[in-house]
């Protein structure tokens, strides 16, 4: 199981120290507001470092320090009144990471009843453009989010800055594992690992296959038992199926396990046919790999480390994605058909049925019996990415939302699904073909195209939305 961790703040006060002295009870008054309002709201998006509104470089570069220390994900820097940018630029410029301006005060209007003190409680703003033109000039890379502290549309974008930073941050250290090869002749998820491992930062490991069968053969017999009975307890499995068969299945799935844990892996590509070819393995980890998405792995079929990069964005930006590619265009219905061989994340399923358990035989006719996962997605809302490698080689990113239409072919044995994009299909798939959109994504429920958006920000690649 992927743990999908909260991202982590790291929340930067700014005054004017001369209001220590010419009205000191200004800051505290503005820090009791900082602690008992603003915090309260930031930690519903994740853990947050405040020490207190600093006034001085000093107590800002203590502040950066304990960010650094901390590993925060992301800086917010609220201007309380205002403050000058050269007491912060200096710190921002040694902060690496994502920095965002919360251009926010404590008062939603001016009336005729505004008051010498709200003027001093809510001036913040030129302090903001004060430091926004020194970053810019420093050529560091900001965003700014502008609303009130309760608004919770900028509260929204706010964490959708944060949650973008924390993927981004997985996605530098993540690990992919690939076993077997790239698909033969498949050219549009062919990468230069190197460069890809600099622009987006996952490395891919090389996963032999004399690993995964030793740990095949190291499967306990209880464990694959266990799996067995989760297996008749969570799906409706197919009759036809032997015991044996679904054992070898479970053994396959535990040693596929192991070996994500043994290497540490955030996500598995894997292409069927170089374990069909193998005999040392007599199922195939269709059901598996469908699993290891419930659990929040990511996943790239056929060796494409790219869509398996894709899915672990994906679940950590949105919680639950799946694997998926667009197979059949639906004119009449003005949607795609939507599956894959076998892979797909179950916790997507329709919710007003089991999925069902089928008997496979193998990969395009070989590798042995195997399990495999079939259901129809749950409709609603979904957003789709494609991180796929663009114009002189550099990682691009293509995001698109729309809508999982109700449809179920009961009698297929691939999770599957039709999506209706946002814009007309055949306006749709021109313009995807023509960013350059490579056939694996992976999709996540809801509308995310703004946490998408910022993630392809932060890591600094191309993107565009068909």
């Amino acid at each position: 199981m992927i743990s999908h961790s909260a991202p982590k703040i790291g929340l930067l006060g700014l005054m004017l120290e001369l209001y220590d002295k010419s009205n000191p009870e200004l800051r505290p008054a503005q820090d009791q507001f900082a602690r008992q309002e603003l915090v309260p709201r930031f930690e519903t998006m994740g853990d947050v470092v405040f020490s207190g509104i600093q006034n001085t470089r000093e107590g800002v570069a203590a502040a950066v320090d304990e960010f650094i220390a901390s590993g925060v994900d992301v800086v917010v820097t609220v201007h309380f009144s205002y403050s000058p940018s050269l007491i912060t630029l200096p710190e921002l410029l040694r902060w690496q990471g994502p920095l965002v301006m919360f251009n926010t005060q404590r008062i939603t209007g001016v009336t005729d009843q505004f008051s010498r003190t709200d003027l001093l409680q809510n001036h913040g703003m030129h302090g903001v453009q004060d430091l926004a033109n020194t970053l810019n000039r420093a050529g560091r890379d900001y965003n700014v989010v502008t609303g009130h502290y309760a608004d919770e549309a900028a509260l929204r974008e706010l964490q959708d800055w944060a949650a973008a930073a924390r993927t981004a941050k997985v996605l530098r250290r993540a690990r992919l594992g690939q076993i077997g090869y790239a698909f033969q002749d498949m050219g549009d998820f062919g990468v230069d690992e190197t460069l890809f491992l600099a622009h987006v930062g996952p490395h891919v490991v090389k996963v032999s296959l004399d690993l995964l069968a030793e740990a095949q053969q190291q499967a306990p017999a209880d464990a694959a038992e266990a799996i067995v009975a989760a297996d008749r307890e969570s799906f409706e499995v197919d009759p036809e199926l032997t015991e044996a068969e679904h054992l070898q299945s479970a053994r396959m799935e535990w040693a596929l396990r192991k070996v994500l844990t043994d290497l540490d892996l955030d996500a598995i590509s894997i292409h069927y046919e170089a374990l069909s070819a193998d005999p040392r393995f007599q199922a195939l980890p269709f059901a598996a790999a469908s699993k290891l998405l419930g659990d929040g792995y990511g996943f790239g079929g056929e060796g494409d480390v790219t869509s398996a990069a894709a899915v672990v964005a994906m679940q950590h930006l949105c919680e639950t994605a799946s694997f998926s590619e667009m197979f059949t265009m639906d004119f009449d219905g003005d949607a795609i058909y939507m599956a894959h061989y076998a892979e797909a994340n179950p916790k997507m399923a329709r919710q007003d049925r089991k999925p069902r358990l089928v008997r496979r035989p193998g990969w395009v006719g070989s590798g042995g019996v195997s399990t495999s996962i079939a259901f129809a997605f749950e409709p609603g809302p979904a957003t789709l990415i494609n991180l796929t490698i663009g114009e002189e080689g550099r990682p691009k990113l293509i995001a698109l939302d729309g809508y999982v239409q109700p449809f179920h072919l009961p009698d297929f044995e691939t999770p599957h699904c039709k999506f209706a994009p946002a814009a007309p299909v055949a306006e749709f798939l021109n313009d995807y073909a023509e960013a350059g959109g490579s056939h694996h994504l992976a999709m996540s429920f809801g509308d995310h195209l703004g946490r998408v958006t910022k993630l392809a920000h932060i890591m600094g690649i191309n993107w565009t939305v068909v």
